[in-house]
């Protein structure tokens, strides 16, 4: 079994003032101080629907296939 270690942001962005209308991106990284540093400059450390902190740490796992 493969095990891989990622984390995962979210970001949220406005492609309208005027309508409001926004959209939900899920970013993916492998290095936590690249994601870390990306949130500090958008200024979205934490999650803005739950308010849970960006860049936790997910882990998937994988059957190797023969």
């Amino acid at each position: 079994m493969i095990e891989i270690l990622t984390y995962t942001m979210f970001i949220i962005t406005i492609t309208d003032v005027e309508s409001m209308e926004t959209q939900v991106h899920r970013l993916v990284f492998d290095n936590h101080k690249e994601c870390v540093r990306l949130a500090e400059a958008i200024n979205q450390v934490r999650d803005p629907i739950s308010t849970k902190k960006n860049c936790r740490s997910v882990i998937s796992y994988f059957e190797d296939l023969p």
